[in-house]
């Protein structure tokens, strides 16, 4: 997984329910329910941006979220070059991610080979979410649990 810079923090999160914990954060308004064996970590990114990472510290398998301020409605390709320099994106599929439509699509990068991401737009921000490629059904039971606040 990709780290952001500085130190990281470490979030208060709630058991939810049997093997589920919760993660919300209100500056970027949202909330999600993750397998309790992650481990969650925040970091400050550059241009009032954040990036929470979610991983097994066993397995080191996890996802990441990376949210920054958002002026645009759609992703620019100049976006999208920018946040993904290898320019893979394979299968592109609209999903509905907590009321809002996204794009899910698979792509690659230098640090964790093939991977399942999910980008969508609310509220003047741009989510980014990212896990390996063959944690994709598992990805999306997560997804699917996603609120905006």
């Amino acid at each position: 997984m990709t780290l952001g810079e500085g130190e990281p923090t470490i979030p208060e999160t709630k058991q939810i329910a049997e093997g589920w914990r919760g993660y919300e954060n209100a500056a970027f308004r949202f909330r999600l329910l993750y397998p309790e064996e992650l481990s969650v970590r925040e970091y400050t990114e550059s241009g009032n941006a954040m990036s929470a990472t979610f991983e097994d510290p066993q397995t080191g398998e996890g996802f990441q979220i990376y949210v920054t301020p958002y002026g645009e409605t759609q992703i620019t390709k100049e976006h999208f070059q920018l946040d993904i320099p290898s320019g893979v994106m394979k299968e592109p599929t609209d999903v509905i991610i907590g009321g809002v439509q996204g794009t899910m699509f698979f792509s690659k990068n230098s640090i964790m080979g093939d991977t399942r991401e999910v980008w969508f737009i609310n509220n003047g921000f741009l989510y980014e979410v990212v896990t390996y490629k063959q944690l994709d059904a598992w990805l999306g039971t997560v997804m699917q649990t996603w609120k905006f606040l």
